[in-house]
């Protein structure tokens, strides 16, 4: 957006300018101290004629900031103040600008609002650059939801219990109008640099299951033995023939055969001092069944 600042638009009825120090008296007679025109805005009646003033002083002190849109509402025909219309939210990012206003309640239901809104929403949009309008309303204040549609401002949906404002918690009509599609820088793209995985390291012995020397030792712990070295190689030679014997049963076609529950016992690491019924003795192993079709017949002791 290219932001030009409060400049005079001038309508049939209308004069929007900016205020001056001179406007504080009708500022305040007409509508600021007024409940009835602030009873569902923001801030409350003003209670004097100086706090008016003070309120201009800041608003006049903002006009040299381009970013500064506060209008004062003239009307031709008596030349005195009668109202206020401003943009009050800017966001640069999509473009958009809030506008509020309020107007005497000596000239509501006149098309006066809606008069001076359409000129702002065309200054802001054809001469700032603004791709979108919104503004709100309470819920409780319909009149001010037309001005609005009246403008081309469509219903956007109601923020409930939303505000607070000088009658008390309510909803918040919202509206908005998009006059264009919504201009958005991209972040640049920061690409991270291609970490190349390493595939892990295979050692190819030719022996299908190999057992490591590591876990040789933690079955020496479990079954609390302690193996010499000739031990353990026949240990490692027997778990690898086991586990090719496990990957055999595995290829069959056992459809219709009883699962075997029994236990496979390692002669050479399970010693026959440690060998009871129920973990693998020649009891247990007696009663094996065998595999019919195939002609299979389980062995007694694995690497045998």
């Amino acid at each position: 957006m290219k932001h030009l600042g409060t400049k005079t638009i001038e309508t049939r009825r209308l004069v929007l300018r900016r205020f001056t120090l001179s406007d504080a008296e009708p500022m305040y007679r007409n509508w600021a101290s007024d409940p009835e025109v602030t009873r569902y805005l923001l801030w409350p009646a003003h209670e004097s004629e100086e706090e008016t003033k003070g309120i201009l002083k800041g608003w006049i002190a903002a006009y040299e900031k381009p970013e500064k849109y506060e209008w004062c509402i003239e009307l031709k025909e008596i030349g005195e103040a009668i109202g206020s219309i401003g943009v009050v939210m800017v966001n640069e990012k999509v473009q958009s600008m809030e506008v509020g206003y309020c107007l005497s309640c000596d000239y509501w239901h006149k098309g006066i609002m809606s008069e001076a809104l359409s000129a702002v929403v065309e200054y802001l949009t054809n001469e700032v650059g603004a791709r979108r309008i919104q503004a709100r309303c309470d819920t409780r204040n319909p009149y001010s939801a037309k001005v609005m549609e009246k403008c081309g401002l469509k219903y956007e949906g109601t923020a409930i219990q939303a505000e607070w404002n000088n009658s008390g918690a309510g909803d918040v009509a919202c509206y908005g109008l998009v006059v264009g599609p919504v201009v958005v820088e991209e972040p640049e793209e920061t690409l991270e640099p291609e970490i190349e995985e390493e595939e892990p390291k295979v050692i190819k012995t030719g022996r299908k299951n190999e057992i490591s020397d590591e876990t040789i030792e933690y079955v020496g712990i479990l079954a609390k033995l302690e193996l010499n070295e000739e031990e353990k190689e026949h240990a490692k030679k027997d778990m690898e023939e086991m586990l090719n014997y496990i990957d055999k049963l595995n290829e069959l076609d056992t459809t219709g055969v009883e699962p075997m529950s029994h236990v496979f016992p390692v002669n050479n690491v399970f010693r026959e001092d440690v060998v009871t019924n129920g973990d693998g003795s020649k009891e247990t192993l007696s009663n094996a069944p065998a595999q019919k079709d195939g002609g299979f017949k389980v062995p007694k002791t694995i690497g045998d």
